[in-house]
Protein backbone atom coordinates (compact mmCIF):
# COMPACT_ATOMS: atom_id res chain seq x y z
CA UNK A 1 0.00 0.00 0.00
CA UNK A 2 1.28 3.27 -0.64
CA UNK A 3 1.86 5.59 2.45
CA UNK A 4 3.84 8.95 2.35
CA UNK A 5 5.38 10.26 -0.39
CA UNK A 6 8.95 12.39 -0.58
CA UNK A 7 9.80 14.79 -3.16
CA UNK A 8 14.08 15.37 -3.42
CA UNK A 9 15.17 19.05 -3.39
CA UNK A 10 12.25 21.09 -2.59
CA UNK A 11 14.23 23.83 -3.27
CA UNK A 12 13.39 23.62 -7.44
CA UNK A 13 10.83 24.39 -9.31
CA UNK A 14 9.29 20.67 -10.21
CA UNK A 15 7.28 19.73 -12.97
CA UNK A 16 5.47 15.78 -13.21
CA UNK A 17 5.00 14.13 -16.41
CA UNK A 18 2.56 11.49 -16.94
CA UNK A 19 3.61 9.90 -19.48
CA UNK A 20 1.53 7.58 -22.17
CA UNK A 21 -1.19 6.24 -19.20
CA UNK A 22 -3.49 4.69 -21.52
CA UNK A 23 -5.80 1.74 -21.66
CA UNK A 24 -4.11 0.47 -24.80
CA UNK A 25 -1.13 0.49 -23.07
CA UNK A 26 -2.00 -1.19 -19.63
CA UNK A 27 -2.61 -4.80 -18.77
CA UNK A 28 -2.76 -7.07 -15.79
CA UNK A 29 0.93 -7.27 -15.53
CA UNK A 30 1.74 -2.73 -14.91
CA UNK A 31 -1.57 -1.80 -14.03
CA UNK A 32 -0.28 -1.67 -10.09
CA UNK A 33 1.54 1.74 -11.46
CA UNK A 34 -2.17 3.55 -11.48
CA UNK A 35 -2.37 4.17 -7.73
CA UNK A 36 1.33 5.14 -7.24
CA UNK A 37 0.96 7.41 -9.58
CA UNK A 38 -2.11 8.65 -7.98
CA UNK A 39 -0.16 9.64 -5.31
CA UNK A 40 2.29 11.12 -6.95
CA UNK A 41 -0.28 13.09 -8.70
CA UNK A 42 -2.46 13.92 -5.15
CA UNK A 43 0.46 14.60 -2.97
CA UNK A 44 3.32 15.72 -5.01
CA UNK A 45 2.85 19.25 -4.66
CA UNK A 46 4.58 19.95 -8.49
CA UNK A 47 4.18 23.29 -10.14
CA UNK A 48 3.29 21.84 -13.26
CA UNK A 49 1.94 19.03 -14.72
CA UNK A 50 2.34 18.01 -18.24
CA UNK A 51 0.25 14.97 -19.99
CA UNK A 52 1.24 13.20 -22.78
CA UNK A 53 -0.30 10.96 -25.16
CA UNK A 54 0.22 8.43 -27.76
CA UNK A 55 -1.08 7.80 -31.06
CA UNK A 56 0.46 6.08 -33.94
CA UNK A 57 -1.58 6.35 -37.42
CA UNK A 58 -1.88 4.32 -40.58
CA UNK A 59 1.18 5.09 -42.75
CA UNK A 60 2.78 6.46 -39.74
CA UNK A 61 6.88 5.94 -39.30
CA UNK A 62 5.57 3.00 -36.65
CA UNK A 63 3.05 1.73 -39.32
CA UNK A 64 5.63 1.69 -41.85
CA UNK A 65 8.83 0.53 -39.63
CA UNK A 66 7.26 -1.86 -37.74
CA UNK A 67 3.80 -2.98 -39.05
CA UNK A 68 2.36 -1.33 -36.21
CA UNK A 69 -0.09 1.27 -34.98
CA UNK A 70 -1.86 2.65 -31.79
CA UNK A 71 -5.24 5.06 -31.81
CA UNK A 72 -5.15 7.92 -29.98
CA UNK A 73 -6.22 7.65 -26.57
CA UNK A 74 -6.90 9.57 -23.49
CA UNK A 75 -5.29 9.59 -20.36
CA UNK A 76 -6.81 6.64 -17.85
CA UNK A 77 -9.69 8.56 -15.67
CA UNK A 78 -7.98 7.57 -12.86
CA UNK A 79 -5.28 9.61 -13.35
CA UNK A 80 -6.87 11.84 -15.96
CA UNK A 81 -9.25 13.41 -12.93
CA UNK A 82 -6.81 14.50 -10.82
CA UNK A 83 -5.22 17.04 -12.94
CA UNK A 84 -6.31 20.67 -12.35
CA UNK A 85 -6.89 23.01 -15.17
CA UNK A 86 -3.04 24.16 -15.38
CA UNK A 87 -2.23 21.09 -16.70
CA UNK A 88 -0.54 20.64 -20.43
CA UNK A 89 -1.43 17.95 -22.89
CA UNK A 90 0.74 16.60 -25.54
CA UNK A 91 0.13 14.97 -28.04
CA UNK A 92 2.77 12.52 -29.69
CA UNK A 93 3.45 10.54 -32.40
CA UNK A 94 6.97 9.24 -31.38
CA UNK A 95 8.99 8.78 -27.83
CA UNK A 96 10.00 11.80 -26.32
CA UNK A 97 7.35 14.09 -24.74
CA UNK A 98 9.37 16.99 -25.95
CA UNK A 99 8.57 16.10 -29.62
CA UNK A 100 5.18 16.22 -29.29
CA UNK A 101 2.49 19.00 -30.59
CA UNK A 102 3.81 22.14 -28.20
CA UNK A 103 6.85 23.46 -27.48
CA UNK A 104 7.74 21.29 -24.13
CA UNK A 105 11.59 23.08 -23.69
CA UNK A 106 9.43 26.35 -24.18
CA UNK A 107 6.80 25.89 -21.31
CA UNK A 108 8.95 24.28 -18.71
CA UNK A 109 11.41 27.22 -19.45
CA UNK A 110 8.68 30.13 -18.71
CA UNK A 111 7.17 28.42 -15.76
CA UNK A 112 10.86 28.27 -14.26
CA UNK A 113 11.25 24.84 -13.87
CA UNK A 114 14.26 23.16 -12.68
CA UNK A 115 13.30 19.83 -12.25
CA UNK A 116 11.30 17.10 -14.01
CA UNK A 117 10.06 13.99 -12.11
CA UNK A 118 8.94 11.31 -14.80
CA UNK A 119 6.05 8.56 -14.52
CA UNK A 120 3.77 6.23 -17.30
CA UNK A 121 4.40 3.68 -19.89
CA UNK A 122 7.08 2.59 -21.25
CA UNK A 123 9.80 2.86 -19.21
CA UNK A 124 12.24 1.19 -21.76
CA UNK A 125 10.48 3.00 -24.59
CA UNK A 126 9.09 6.65 -24.35
CA UNK A 127 9.30 7.22 -20.75
CA UNK A 128 13.73 6.49 -21.30
CA UNK A 129 13.49 8.67 -24.35
CA UNK A 130 12.07 11.57 -22.42
CA UNK A 131 13.91 11.14 -19.26
CA UNK A 132 17.13 11.28 -21.83
CA UNK A 133 16.07 14.17 -23.56
CA UNK A 134 15.17 16.26 -20.33
CA UNK A 135 18.60 15.85 -19.14
CA UNK A 136 20.32 17.18 -22.32
CA UNK A 137 18.26 19.75 -22.26
CA UNK A 138 19.04 21.07 -19.02
CA UNK A 139 16.68 19.86 -16.33
CA UNK A 140 17.23 17.41 -13.33
CA UNK A 141 15.39 14.25 -14.15
CA UNK A 142 14.50 11.69 -12.29
CA UNK A 143 11.84 8.45 -13.43
CA UNK A 144 9.63 8.05 -9.91
CA UNK A 145 10.41 4.09 -10.36
CA UNK A 146 7.11 2.74 -8.42
CA UNK A 147 5.47 4.27 -11.28
CA UNK A 148 6.53 3.15 -14.01
CA UNK A 149 6.14 -0.47 -16.07
CA UNK A 150 6.57 -1.95 -19.09
CA UNK A 151 3.46 -3.26 -21.35
CA UNK A 152 5.43 -5.94 -22.70
CA UNK A 153 7.70 -7.03 -19.80
CA UNK A 154 8.96 -6.39 -16.48
CA UNK A 155 12.44 -7.40 -17.35
CA UNK A 156 12.24 -4.45 -20.32
CA UNK A 157 11.26 -1.93 -17.57
CA UNK A 158 14.53 -3.30 -15.54
CA UNK A 159 17.09 -3.06 -18.20
CA UNK A 160 15.62 0.66 -18.73
CA UNK A 161 15.78 1.50 -14.86
CA UNK A 162 19.30 0.01 -14.47
CA UNK A 163 20.85 2.58 -16.89
CA UNK A 164 18.93 4.92 -15.68
CA UNK A 165 20.19 4.14 -12.21
CA UNK A 166 23.72 4.08 -13.17
CA UNK A 167 22.98 7.94 -14.90
CA UNK A 168 21.47 9.20 -10.82
CA UNK A 169 17.77 9.62 -12.89
CA UNK A 170 16.16 7.63 -10.43
CA UNK A 171 14.14 8.03 -7.61
CA UNK A 172 11.98 6.30 -5.08
CA UNK A 173 9.96 8.96 -3.80
CA UNK A 174 6.79 6.60 -2.09
CA UNK A 175 7.58 4.66 1.24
Amino acid sequence: MVTEIQITNQNRKRALMVVDVQAGFLNDQNRWIIPNIQKVVQNGKYNLIIESIFHAEAGSLWDRQTNWTFPLQPTVPEIKNLFNQDSVLITKETKSVFKGDKDLFQILKDKNIEEVHIVGLDTNDCVFATAQESFDLGFFTYVIEECTESSQSSELRDCALKILRELNMTTNLIK
